[in-house]
């Protein structure tokens, strides 16, 4: 340690100072006097403090405080800070909102949507401000439909704001609930135009109430092959009565003409066994309406009409066949159109998706409605934390500030005037003496005009 005089006062030790070492000849390098060798004390470098960032009065100016008004009062700073931050929360809660009706309402995110969601961002964060910044007044009277007026506007606000984050927490149920609509439709659409073009021939009909969109032009149709098919059918129908009846005739009479040529007895029949004269007019009688009713060419003219009746219905089937083929194309391809029209899921359809849920759950109801209210009181805090918190010092203040400025404005008003009005005054007392200088003036002219006239005369 070095030494010290004997006087010193006791202070902080001084800096041990390295041996001496051993110069480059191996000797020792003398000591030096401690006053010239023990360096002096370095100066505290500067502390480099960062420049602090004032996020409280940043967030008191969303609230719209005068700082310098505020200062008065120190104690308030933590009460509009905290409604400043309530101003921006509210503000961005809106600029979410704003980000996923956009999204919706075009199918997805988008990096354009950043210019409409920050000018909404904007926009609520100075309507907000506005209502928190302006005075509600200190009495009842006064304040209440001015708080009226501006939670109506809260309420609007938090409406508009609210429904796209709803529409965001109950996405999966309301997008399942458009797809079922969708696919409901879609179905409902494909009976529809079944209905509205029936197959020819079958027992159903078109409704009354098709629009023309709604039915279809077909290439093929089986409506001629069923309409000959029903020709066939009605006339080897009535071929087939006629046949039955001429060989029931014809059989009574050959039964008949048996019976008389057996000699059997009854009601036209002579009763004598042989063939006598009745016998074979009766066989005549039978073989004469063989002939002239043609039952054998009937019958060959019958199982050509069955035959024929055979292929049209054949050709009929084959006909509605290919008919229920093209129909199921032509509605295969209306739907197929009708869901190409469908696109993304719109704003529009999640909104109506969401009453639909509302109404059709009464447990899903009350929570869609549980949120949205939260939301909408979200969206009217600060308004809320405005009145709630009441008239505070600063806004007396604020009030006989703006009293004390409208004050000296009246003032400042009357002053100008009276000083108008004493330059007014001067302004006419100057062109009052300008009036009487100009009279002098002519009346000395006049004088000495007279006075030459007189010595001329």
């Amino acid at each position: 340690m070095y030494p010290t005089e004997p006087n010193a006062q006791p202070g902080p030790a001084a800096p041990q100072r390295p041996a001496p070492a051993a110069d480059l000849d191996g000797g020792d390098v003398p000591a030096l006097p401690a006053a010239e060798t023990a360096p002096a004390p370095a100066a505290p470098e500067p502390r480099r403090e960062w420049p602090k960032v004032e996020l409280g009065r940043r967030l008191r100016v969303l609230a719209g405080v005068d700082e310098a008004l505020l200062d008065r009062v120190p104690q308030e700073r933590a009460w509009y800070t905290s409604l400043g931050g309530v101003v921006l929360g509210t503000a961005t809660i809106a600029a979410f909102s704003m980000f996923f009706a956009i999204s919706q309402a075009i199918g997805g995110p988008h990096w354009l949507v950043i210019v409409p969601v920050a000018v909404w961002f904007l926009f609520i964060l100075n309507v907000d401000r506005w209502l928190v910044s302006s005075r509600l007044g200190t009495g009842w009277f006064r304040r209440v439909p001015v708080l009226v007026m501006r939670v109506l506007m809260a309420v609007f606000f938090g409406i508009v704001i609210a429904e796209p984050l709803v529409l965001k927490i109950f996405e999966t149920a309301v997008v399942q609930h458009v797809a079922d609509q969708r696919t409901q439709h879609l179905a409902d659409l494909a009976g529809r135009l079944k209905v509205c073009n029936p197959v020819p021939g079958g027992t159903d009909t078109a409704p009354a109430d098709c629009r023309a969109t709604e039915t279809f032009n077909f290439d093929q149709s089986p409506v001629a092959t069923l309409r000959e098919l029903q020709a066939r059918r009605t006339d080897a129908d009535a071929l087939l009565k006629t046949i039955d009846a001429d060989t029931a005739q014809l059989r009574a009479i050959n039964d008949l003409a048996r019976r008389e040529c057996v000699g059997d007895s009854g009601a036209g029949l002579t009763g004598q066994r042989g063939v006598g004269p009745n016998c074979r007019r009766l066989r005549a009688e039978a073989d004469a309406f063989a002939r002239n009713h043609n039952i054998s060419g009937n019958s060959a003219k019958l199982a050509t009409l069955r035959t024929q009746i055979s292929e049209l219905e054949s050709g009929a089937r084959a006909s509605h066949a290919a008919f229920e083929a093209e129909r199921e194309a032509k509605v295969k391809a209306r739907v197929a159109e009708e869901r190409s029209h469908q696109g993304a899921i719109g704003l529009l359809e999640r909104l109506g998706a969401l009453h639909g849920l509302a109404d059709s759950s009464g447990v899903l109801a009350v929570g869609i409605w549980a949120v949205r209210i939260l939301f909408i009181l979200v969206d009217c805090m600060p308004i809320l934390v405005k009145f709630v918190g009441g008239s505070t010092t600063y806004d007396r203040l604020v009030s006989q500030q703006l009293a004390v400025a409208e004050r000296d404005l009246n003032h400042d008003i009357e002053a100008e005037y009276a000083e108008r009005e004493a330059a007014l005054r001067k302004r006419r007392a100057e062109i009052d003496l300008e009036v009487l200088e100009h009279k002098a003036e002519l009346n000395t002219r006049l004088h000495r005009a007279a006075d030459r006239l007189s010595e001329r005369i």
